[in-house]
């Protein structure tokens, strides 16, 4: 009850408020000026203040003796328990006999009433009540009203008008900088992605028809396909030969040479391609893609050789021997009678290729060639520093 009679003395007291403002202080005869009429009702969740604005349109509302020359009327705004309305009015003085005098603008009535809710879908409507703007008086040929409180140049004063426009800019700008904002971003992406694929970029590039990963995952099938056979039947010298065209693609990358590469010209009756002994042919493109062929050119002797140079580790040492042993075995039993070869060694050699090819295919990440490029410049600054 007590919330109750404060809410209804509230409404009673202050449920309207208006005031004047001027453009100017004084006028001279004819000379056009501005008034502006902001008004604040009470808007709350139980009582709602609905003034008839009707009669303070500018093509309606008359001033005498001041002559309308038009108007405008703002965007309302809103606050907690307030609803601000305002009209700007465009007024001049024709008279004579008001020289140095102090002419008021009329008495303004503005009708309201207080709506009051009364559960969620009901309302009461009180009756018509009126709220009177008194007098505001403009100075001729003066610089200040007798009745002025105060001396204030209104001249650079705001309405809500220019509130408005200021928000509208505001928010102009807000959008514009938000998409710029993203433009940089988007350049910012493309340029650490270019920096990203500079980074991965080996030192040295060369041409390649063919991917490195893809050349070890077709020797990896070109293996798959040769233990099938294998497994159902015994060791022939064309299966030798294909395991060791094989191994010679992964013995080049285990000694970090390139692979030799060449578009496939040899075609079939059937349109399938072959290729001489030792050449593997591998598909590359999407979605017709070209055939390649692909070979390494890796005996004993070359992984000899390479064993014989400085810096090679125990476990390179170890794989590069047992690559060695591989590729003299299905060396032998390519060029051997299908009687005389030796199926255990074979089968060892085989599954030799097979430990080596996934061990290259790990080499060939890029994280891990960017480890082997860094290792390589480490080991090059450790011998110039040691000489």
């Amino acid at each position: 009850m007590g919330a109750t009679a404060a809410l209804a003395q509230t409404v009673q007291t202050d449920p309207l408020q208006c005031w004047w403002r001027t453009s100017t202080g004084a006028v001279r005869i004819g000379e056009p000026f501005a008034v502006v009429l902001t008004c604040a009702v009470l808007e709350t969740d139980e009582v709602t203040v609905v003034p008839d604005q009707t009669r303070l349109e500018p093509s309606v509302v008359q001033f005498a003796p001041f002559e309308v020359l038009g108007g405008s009327h703002g965007a309302d705004l809103r606050s907690d328990q307030r609803r601000f309305f305002q009209y700007e009015y465009r007024l001049r003085l024709i008279a004579d006999g008001v020289f140095g005098k102090d002419v008021a603008l009329p008495e303004t009535k503005i009708s309201y009433r207080v709506q009051s809710k009364v559960g969620q879908k009901t309302s009461l409507q009180g009756r018509d009540q009126t709220y009177m703007m008194p007098a505001q008086s403009m100075k001729v040929l003066s610089l200040v009203p007798s009745d002025a409180s105060d001396i204030r140049d209104t001249s650079s004063a705001e309405t809500f008008s220019d509130i408005d426009q200021r928000a509208f800019r505001a928010n102009l700008f807000t959008v514009i900088g938000s998409v710029l904002f993203v433009l940089a971003g988007l350049m910012t992406l493309l340029a650490l992605v270019r920096l990203f694929q500079r980074y991965r970029k080996p030192s040295v590039a060369s041409k390649q028809l063919i991917g490195d990963m893809t050349i070890l995952n077709g020797v990896g099938r070109e293996l798959s396909s040769v233990q099938r056979d294998r497994e159902s039947g015994s060791w022939t010298p064309e299966l030798a030969s294909r395991a060791l065209g094989a191994l010679r693609i992964a013995a080049t990358y285990a000694i970090g040479r390139p692979v030799s590469q060449m578009p496939a010209s040899r075609l079939l009756a059937d349109g399938n391609e072959t290729a001489e002994p030792g050449r593997l042919i591998l598909k590359a493109g999407w979605p017709r893609g070209k055939r390649i062929a692909v070979s390494g050119a890796v005996t004993p002797q070359t992984v000899t050789r390479v064993l014989a140079l400085p810096g090679n580790t125990a476990a390179r040492t170890s794989l590069l021997e047992s690559v060695s042993r591989a590729l003299a075995a299905l060396t032998v039993a390519t060029f051997s009678r299908a009687g005389a070869l030796d199926d255990a060694a074979l089968d060892e050699a085989l599954a030799t290729t097979k430990q080596l090819v996934r061990r290259m295919k790990f080499e060939q990440l890029w994280f891990m060639k960017r480890l082997a490029v860094r290792r390589a410049g480490t080991e090059l600054d450790n011998r110039a520093w040691s000489r």
